[in-house]
């Protein structure tokens, strides 16, 4: 087998993962940009909670796991940290508890619950690094309900 035989039966197995988790967020009424033909295949989910400093997430494929990251806007490039949607792990977990149908249908459900805790956490991360006493000079970010610490020693 040639080498290119080899990436392009990858991009090609990659691109039909992507568009079945396509089709799980579809189902569950989440929209979805879609890039499968480009590339590097990757979908791009819109923010689902207002107010956020990022645009949404992509979902790509890493080595034989998916992934996301934040990302601005659909074509740009992502940044940040990955987190990993490692789908044949939840696989395996239920598998040994159920039947097929009724683990894949746990796993759809697993799956976007994932995401839409995500852009949740997001928010209220954002949401408490913003009511936080923030100086960029300290690493030490103190929220605000704690109160003076000065006298307290």
């Amino acid at each position: 087998m040639r080498f290119s035989t080899f990436i392009d039966s990858k991009i090609s197995k990659t691109r039909e993962e992507l568009e079945i988790l396509k089709n799980v967020f579809n189902k569950a009424n989440i929209k979805v940009e879609d890039f499968i033909k480009d590339h590097e295949p990757y979908l791009f989910i819109p923010c689902l909670e207002e107010n956020l400093d990022f645009g949404g997430i992509r979902i790509y494929k890493v080595g034989s796991n998916m992934a996301y990251r934040i990302q601005s806007e659909s074509a740009s490039e992502p940044y940040g940290g990955s987190y990993a949607l490692n789908i044949e792990q939840m696989f395996e977990d239920l598998i040994a508890e159920m039947d097929e149908e009724k683990a894949a249908e746990k796993i759809n459900q697993a799956i976007v619950e994932e995401i839409q805790g995500f852009f949740k956490k997001s928010l209220e991360a954002q949401e408490e690094l913003a009511s936080s006493e923030y100086d960029p000079h300290n690493k030490i970010i103190f929220p605000r309900r704690i109160g003076d610490l000065s006298n307290s020693m």
